[in-house]
């Protein structure tokens, strides 16, 4: 697969978006895209081994094992800073996308984004066939464009997040649910930007969203496990409330 061109890095070499494919059956009733976090600036490529990277690895995992034919493919963006134009993420998101869909055509599209991969997701939201955007501690800024095509928009924020601000999220909900569209905020207590303290807690909600979401394309009942995590998925996909607290 080709990565967007751009010309070469101060370092002398050409930073290549790639996809890593953790599920890739012959036929999809779901893709999904997961999309790693970076930093405001940064013109350093991205490895598999950086930390930003490695922390979307167990949510790859977590989606593998949801019930039915998803597939899910993991990018690395070329670059480690949002940047701007065509050294921005949002580039590099576009790229994989039409690759999802050349390999499978008829399959709706989530998109799971962490911090700058959340905000990556935002934009890329009006691309063909995304009927997810799953936002964990989305880095979200005045301005930027809200999914408003018909997605649902369900975003996961720990309550202790430092670096990317609880309320931007909780008002972008807010405006969405205002506006007539399908939007979710679960907070998550005691939690970090990382999403490492209560991790598990996190991959569940993930992947559970996911299955329920798409219940019918993946063959399932989309009835949500028993205990919070259920009950909290639950709200969400079926009664839709717009603030949910785990």
């Amino acid at each position: 697969m080709s990565a967007p061109d751009l010309e070469p890095s101060p370092i002398g070499r050409m930073p290549l978006a790639s996809l890593t494919w953790d599920a890739q059956p012959a036929r999809a009733g779901v893709v999904v895209l997961v999309l790693h976090g970076g930093a405001i600036e940064g013109r350093e490529p991205n490895h598999p081994w950086s930390h930003n990277v490695a922390r979307l690895v167990p949510f790859g995992l977590a989606l593998k094992r949801v019930p039915g034919p998803i597939a899910v493919a993991r990018l690395r963006f070329r670059y480690r800073g949002w940047n701007g134009d065509e050294q921005s993420p949002v580039v590099d998101t576009r790229w994989a996308l039409a690759q999802l869909r050349a390999r499978y055509p008829d399959a709706p599209i989530a998109l799971v984004g962490h911090s700058m991969g959340g905000r990556a997701a935002m934009y890329a939201a009006d691309e063909p066939g995304v009927r997810l955007v799953l936002g964990l501690a989305p880095w979200i800024e005045e301005g930027d464009p809200r999914p408003e095509n018909g997605q649902r928009t369900v975003i996961i924020h720990g309550d202790r997040d430092v670096i990317c601000p609880l309320w931007a999220s909780r008002r972008t909900v807010e405006a969405l649910h205002a506006g007539g569209h399908t939007a979710s905020l679960v907070r998550v207590a005691r939690s970090d930007h990382a999403m490492l303290v209560r991790g598990l807690l996190w991959q569940a909600l993930v992947s559970d969203v996911v299955a329920s979401a798409f219940a019918t394309e993946l063959g399932g009942s989309g009835e949500p496990r028993s205990g919070p995590i259920g009950a909290a998925v639950a709200r969400v996909v079926r009664e839709r409330r717009p603030i949910i607290d785990i």
